[in-house]
This record gives C-alpha cells, structure tokens and sequence, in this order.
C-alpha cells in the first residue's frame, strides 16, 4: 500500500537548491574573509528570535531593499 503524506495546501514549493561545486572556493574565501561578522550576525539573529523579534520579510523584500540601497546592478 502507498500513502502519500498529506501536503499543506497553504505551503509554497521550496526552489531547489543545489550545492554547486563552481563556486565552492569563492564561498570558502567569502566565509573565511567574514567568519565574525557572519558569527555575530547568527548571535544576533538567535537573540532576536529568543525576544520574539520575528523577521516577516521574503527574499524578494530582502532582494528589492539591497536594489534601493545599492542601485539595479
């Protein structure tokens, strides 16, 4: 017998994400290069969810927020 689990009719497909070797050295040296900032960013982020500071923004917010402050590039 097969049972499909049941899917929320509300939830979104997720893209797909794939780990692209290409890229691999050049996020090594970006981790590398920012390894506190990104670790002070995670405390940050886990203090604030702990208050119960929420972030409700999608990633097209969060895309159209970086092309008012640095222009269309």
């Amino acid at each position: 017998m097969n049972i499909k689990p049941k899917m929320n009719e509300s939830a979104r497909p997720l893209p797909a994400v794939e780990d692209d070797e290409r890229y691999r050295d050049e996020v090594d040296a970006f981790i590398a290069r920012n390894r506190d900032a990104l670790n002070a960013s995670i405390r940050r982020g886990r203090k604030e969810v702990t208050e119960g500071d929420l972030p409700t923004d999608t990633i097209e917010d969060i895309i159209a927020e970086g092309r008012r402050r640095y222009g269309e590039r």
